[in-house]
């Protein structure tokens, strides 16, 4: 086995072995859970920053094992240009949500489960993108559903966890249905799930594109919350503890733009995805529209950011569908730069949970005097998702708003400008509120050491990202070869 097919499989295996474990013996060693995940997460991002060089020289190729020939069925992992961007996203989000739930998640006997399961559904991100057949695509497509659906049921933090659970589960589950109906659709014409084999099959039977095509669309639309198939993601969001709504919010939601980008545009050519561009265009607008909407009226201020998703995940559907470079490059700028500020925005949220016990926009005030490190890294988190300047959201929505202008449909592209007002009255009503309106919270409680220290360096992150955007764009263009037949 060569060393760059190595590293594949054991990006993964360094983080579900020993979540099984944790999850099998582990509860004679639950106090010391929290540091063996931690350091599996390290050690997976290690092993991936180490593959780069790999990537770079064009030597990627795919790990694989016959699992059932007959059948055409060959389980094989690969890493490139395509996934790239969304496992280095999972990876570091991953870690960040670790170290900020040493501090959040209070230590019990059930350390090793919880843990377990933060890396199970971190593996089920990471298995999504490693793979190259269809086969593990939708297993591990399937156990970061299951993880993070049982991370609710037993940690959320209302008595209704169970019933917000069982609601996002069978919500996305429907999308995960939807996409191996096309799966298996694309099988029985290929005779084979690998990836590589994919294209061919898809043009035997061009008559089964428009359906396929629909069915990849509206699944993986599902993940990303667009309207109207958004109606999980509020209550899962704010039920969730905080650091799996980290992962939820940060990483899981770009695994369906992921999915959009893997299939169906990467098998179809720009003419036979441009029927999707409209429709694509539409509802980008009008989920950017209503999730800052109900941003704008919401009063728990976990929700609020909450819908700030619905939002910021229009921006990238927006960008995917005017098939241009800016477009689809822009597009996946955003989703690392919206995994950055998202997670530092609900790190913020979680710090003011733990300092003053409300989530009310209403009962919460003059946090700035009391507060000010605290001021300080939800303003810049603010000015981030507002799209100001040098920091990390601008470049993309940028590249996002310009695509918007070299298609046909230029009202549209007014319209999505004008929407990124409504994102900068939600955020400065939250900041405004909370840290500037006269009165003050009647009591601050300890905040744990690990909380502070995850907000304030994605803060610094932020401003990083936002002034040197020239390594993440460089990386993501490579992408574009392996989309749309390559016709750049």
């Amino acid at each position: 086995m060569k060393t760059q097919e190595l590293i594949n499989l054991s990006v993964l295996l360094v983080k579900i072995l020993p979540a099984f474990l944790m999850l099998i013996i582990g509860k004679a060693f639950h106090r010391y859970a929290k540091w063996i995940a931690l350091t599996a997460s390290l050690a997976s991002l290690g092993l991936f920053i180490a593959y780069i060089p790999t990537l770079q020289q064009g030597l990627n190729t795919p790990l694989n094992f016959d699992y059932l020939p007959s059948m055409g069925i060959q389980l094989s992992l690969k890493i490139d240009w395509l996934s790239f961007p969304f496992l280095l996203t999972e990876e570091f989000v991953t870690i960040f949500a670790m170290i900020y739930a040493i501090g959040y998640i209070k230590s019990d006997d059930r350390n090793h489960i919880f843990y377990a399961l933060l890396l199970l559904f971190s593996a089920g991100m990471s298995g999504t993108t490693l793979a190259n057949d269809i086969f593990l695509f939708y297993f591990f497509w399937e156990l970061m559903l299951i993880a993070s659906a049982l991370l609710v049921v037993y940690w959320g933090e209302s008595a209704k966890k169970t019933a917000v659970a069982l609601k996002y589960f069978i919500i996305t589950h429907l999308g995960s249905l939807l996409v191996l109906v096309a799966f298996i659709m694309i099988y029985s014409q290929s005779g084979t799930d690998h990836f590589s084999a994919l294209w061919e099959g898809v043009q035997m039977y061009p008559e089964t594109i428009p359906l396929i095509s629909t069915l990849f669309l509206l699944g993986f639309g599902v993940k990303m919350a667009v309207v109207p198939f958004h109606i999980w993601l509020p209550d899962t969001h704010s039920e969730a503890p905080m650091p799996v709504t980290i992962m939820l919010a940060a990483a899981m939601l770009s695994m369906g733009t992921y999915g959009i980008l893997r299939f169906p545009m990467s098998f179809l050519t720009p003419s036979q995805f441009a029927m999707f561009t409209l429709p694509m265009l539409i509802v980008g607008i009008i989920s950017e529209f209503y999730g800052a909407i109900m941003a704008l009226v919401e009063t728990d201020i976990k929700r609020i950011i909450a819908y700030s998703s619905v939002s910021q995940m229009g921006y990238i559907l927006f960008g995917l569908g005017t098939l241009t470079l800016s477009g689809v490059v822009g597009a996946t700028l955003h989703v690392i730069y919206h995994a950055i500020v998202k997670a530092l925005l609900f790190c913020c949220v979680g710090w003011i949970i733990k300092a003053v016990g409300q989530r009310n926009i209403q009962s919460i005030r003059g946090l700035r005097k009391k507060m000010p490190v605290l001021t300080t890294c939800t303003i810049i988190g603010a000015l981030s998702i507002a799209g100001v300047p040098a920091l990390a959201i601008f470049n993309s929505e940028w590249l996002i708003f310009s695509s918007g202008f070299q298609t046909p449909y230029i009202g549209l592209a007014i319209l999505e400008i004008l929407g990124s007002i409504l994102t900068s009255a939600y955020i400065l009503r939250l900041v405004g509120t909370m840290f500037f309106t006269p009165g003050e919270v009647s009591q601050i409680h300890k905040v744990p050491f690990s909380v502070k220290l995850v907000t304030v360096s994605l803060t610094v992150l932020t401003i990083i990202a936002g002034i040197f955007p020239r390594p993440l764009f460089n990386y993501v263009v490579n992408e574009l070869p392996l989309i749309l037949g390559g016709g750049w």
